[in-house]
């Protein structure tokens, strides 16, 4: 997190320098360098800064209640901006239900562990299995959260509370979590236009494939359909004529070849390119595998 103090201090104390160096610039560069400067100050979408969805959570612990023994126990969440997980006061018997940083997940566990801290943790999918001397479980759920800052991560979870049980699915878990993700959207209407309505977001769809124009005399402006309740066209749309429309359909028909045939050399493409390695076991991991249960 940065501190809006530190911010400041940087800011005005840079405030003369930058007086006198765009004293020297033109007009253009110096709306270059304020984009420039204001990008700078932008918040970025990292995994450090996810904080979870109240309905996920809530979903998350219902399962856990289920499947753990926990009843009774105090939950506690030690994860917040600015917060210090460390020296959190953490009540005899809690468990921590939480999503830390993923960052420092590794470390986080390992501090849960050492004093014998029970959790359960968002965990990101991809490197679940990273951490090296691991003696918890690994859930694998790998479920596509869109956490409260935009950013949508592939998350699944590690926890101390399964004994000595290291890798689990959890579908059932899976399922929650899909349910309270579409409870968070609001669903809106998905609407057909007729074939003689055009907006921008669906000529999109044929604009890297064909090119097509409309004349002036051949469209007029249109907000939104008269039987269309609600909101409008999104972006604003035009009414074509029947011989634009035509030409319109025929560019769609156009654009949907053009592009499967792109999809179909891309998947040639890469086919040609991939470079299959197929891996055999050593001697040392077969003896390994000889000497587990």
């Amino acid at each position: 997190m940065v501190n809006d103090v530190n911010i400041q201090g940087s800011l005005f104390a840079d405030e003369q320098r930058r007086d006198t160096v765009m004293a020297r610039k033109s007009r253009r560069e110096i709306h270059e360098d304020y984009d420039g400067f204001v990008e700078k100050f932008k918040p970025r979408k990292t995994t450090d800064d996810c904080y979870t969805p109240q309905p996920v959570y809530d979903a998350v612990l219902g399962w856990l209640r289920e499947n753990a023994d926990i009843e009774g126990r105090e939950i506690v969440r030690p994860f917040w901006p600015g917060g210090d997980y460390e020296h959190y006061d953490y009540p005899d018997g809690c468990v921590v239900v939480d999503n830390p940083p993923f960052s420092i997940f590794s470390q986080v566990c390992r501090f849960f562990q050492s004093r014998n801290i029970s959790f359960f943790l968002f965990a990101p999918h991809l490197t679940l299995f990273g951490p090296v001397g691991m003696n918890w479980t690994s859930i694998v759920c790998d479920a596509r959260v869109t956490y409260e800052n935009g950013a949508c991560v592939d998350t699944s979870f590690a926890s101390n509370l399964f004994g000595d049980i290291r890798i689990m699915t959890a579908p059932d878990l899976l399922a929650r979590i899909k349910n309270a993700a579409k409870t968070k959207r609001r669903l809106l209407p998905k609407y057909i236009y007729p074939d003689n309505v055009v907006s921008a977001a669906l000529l999109g769809k044929i604009a890297p494939y064909v090119k097509f124009e409309v004349r002036a005399s051949e469209c007029r402006r249109v907000h939104k359909l008269d039987n269309q309740k609600g909101g409008g066209i999104y972006g604003g749309g035009y009414l074509l004529s029947d011989k634009a429309t035509a030409r319109k359909i025929e560019a769609y028909e156009q654009a949907a070849k053009q592009q499967a045939a792109k999809q179909q050399a891309a998947k040639q493409q890469a086919a040609k390119q991939a470079t299959v390695i197929v891996l055999e076991l050593s001697e040392r991991e077969k003896r390994i595998i000889t000497e587990l249960e």
